[in-house]
């Protein structure tokens, strides 16, 4: 027995075209359950049910920058910069509402207490949105606005060179990344994903 063969490492370029039809799907749904939230749901909710919607969505841009990063070679891109930035502003609204949440809980604290001075001087944010909050959450919709066609052009791009194979295995993974990412939690370390999107271990999806 030859004790001195070694399997072959697959090439990262290799890695990728297999998995890249998994990747662009994962990463548009993920995108597609950010847009939902913060147009349609993070308005209805007071503060804690929107710092739930922004956790959430946090992770989910964690997911559409995993999932970009490994279905291309190259270390950044336009599709890339655009997610970290999304990353980044919703990061702002999330510490932004948990920073008013917490100011109003310490206010009615001090208000039971003897420091009634103390309480006046710390300011009242109402359940419903701030100033500050409304401006960075306008910020993030002007953000959507702008990154919606790039994820549109770039994943089209994408569509033109699958292969037969490619597009079934694009189409399914969508499809359950869609219904997993609407049942996300919203805990900053999200659950297992599903079997189909898995990360690839030097093998096809």
């Amino acid at each position: 027995m030859n004790h001195n063969h070694k399997t072959p490492r697959v090439h990262k370029h290799t890695l990728i075209e297999m998995n890249i039809a998994v990747f662009t799907a994962r990463r548009e749904a993920a995108h597609a359950r950010v847009m939902e939230i913060l147009r349609m749901e993070i308005r209805a909710g007071d503060k804690e049910k929107r710092i739930n919607g922004y956790a959430q969505c946090h992770v989910l841009t964690q997911e559409a920058i995993l999932a970009t990063r490994r279905s291309q070679l190259q270390p950044q891109s336009p599709m890339l910069s655009y997610f970290q930035l999304l990353h980044d502003a919703i990061g702002v609204s999330l510490a932004l509402a948990r920073h008013e949440l917490n100011l109003n809980r310490e206010k009615d604290e001090l208000r039971s207490s003897s420091e009634h001075s103390a309480a006046a001087a710390l300011p009242q944010f109402k359940p419903e949105f701030s100033d500050a909050e409304k401006n960075q959450l306008d910020c993030l919709l002007g953000l959507l606005t702008f990154g919606e066609p790039l994820v549109q052009r770039d994943s089209a791009q994408r569509l033109q060179h699958f292969s037969t194979d490619d597009r079934r295995r694009y189409e399914l993974a969508r499809s359950e990344y869609q219904t997993y990412y609407r049942n996300f939690p919203s805990q900053e370390e999200p659950e297992k994903p599903p079997a189909d999107g898995a990360e690839p271990q030097d093998t096809p999806c």
